[in-house]
């Protein structure tokens, strides 16, 4: 049996939405401004990663709780990936 690790793509967008609690558009917003980037199937459909879920829970606790907008996230996602930290403890979000 193949174990999976939290980087391997496996949800559709309507599945990975649900499991982050938002909207596929919402998604697809965090893609846009370069927050995320799900792989994709050889017909192009976007598949997220429990890592990319996990992104997607941490900056929605972000704006929601801190009141952070999508370019200060984006400032502390580059930071947390150059330094190999998060900035913010994991149990918040």
């Amino acid at each position: 049996m193949v174990k999976r690790t939290d980087d391997d793509a496996v949800y559709m967008i309507s599945v990975a939405a649900r499991l982050a609690g938002t909207h596929p558009r919402t998604l697809r917003i965090y893609e846009s401004f370069g927050l995320i980037a799900p792989a994709r199937t050889e017909g192009n459909t976007r598949i997220y990663s429990e890592s990319d879920i996990t992104t997607v829970r941490k900056i929605r606790y972000l704006t929601r709780e801190r009141g952070v907008n999508l370019a200060g996230i984006k400032i502390i996602l580059e930071m947390e990936k150059r330094l190999g930290i998060s900035v913010i403890e994991e149990k918040g979000y």
